[in-house]
């Protein structure tokens, strides 16, 4: 059995300043973290994700975010992008002498604080604080059947992708999978 992985690529609406300011504090929370975690798996010389977790967490919900979802999110993103900058030093000798860095502009989050309903996506800021994003209409149209399927429960998504443009929007990338069965 192998598993394909299909992207539903949306835009939001042009989001209003205060989403905007909202969801600009995120982007900065969810960098500081990964570049905290990436400093930590590094220096500790971790190499597994539940010990990163074990190891950070303490740390990490006093400075960031108390959920542990949340931290599970930051430390896979965090191993993906040293691993990215480990094989691009393999090709890049002025990569081999500088340290893994997240750049600020991306959120990657799965489902417990990620919700995908047809019309819009709900951002979980803090527990019991709940941000909307609504699709472009588009983009929501283009992929009405697969968001409706995901709204409904018949198809689950693994992680999605938020890339802030600076025009006052954002770009969604849902990871669903599409399993041979």
């Amino acid at each position: 059995m192998s598993t394909q992985v299909q992207i539903v690529k949306l835009d939001s609406v042009i989001l209003s300043k205060e989403k905007q300011e909202a969801l600009k504090k995120e982007f900065q929370k969810y960098a500081d973290a990964t570049n905290f975690a990436i400093k930590t798996i590094l220096t500790k010389h971790i190499t597994s994700a539940t010990k990163a977790i074990e190891i950070i967490q303490d740390q990490f919900y006093e400075k960031f975010d108390p959920r542990p979802q949340y931290l599970r999110d930051v430390v896979k993103t965090a191993r993906v992008r040293i691993g990215e900058h480990r094989k691009l030093a393999r090709v890049l000798r002025s990569a081999q002498t500088r340290k893994p860095k997240f750049k600020e502009g991306r959120i990657i989050l799965a489902p417990p604080l990620i919700k995908v309903d047809e019309k819009a996506l709900i951002y979980e800021i803090s527990r019991r604080e709940f941000l909307p994003i609504p699709y472009d209409k588009r983009s929501r149209n283009r992929e009405r059947e697969i968001l409706s399927a995901l709204a409904a429960g018949k198809v689950q998504h693994e992680r999605v992708r938020l890339t802030w443009r600076k025009e006052g929007f954002v770009e969604i990338d849902i990871r669903v999978p599409v399993g041979d069965e």
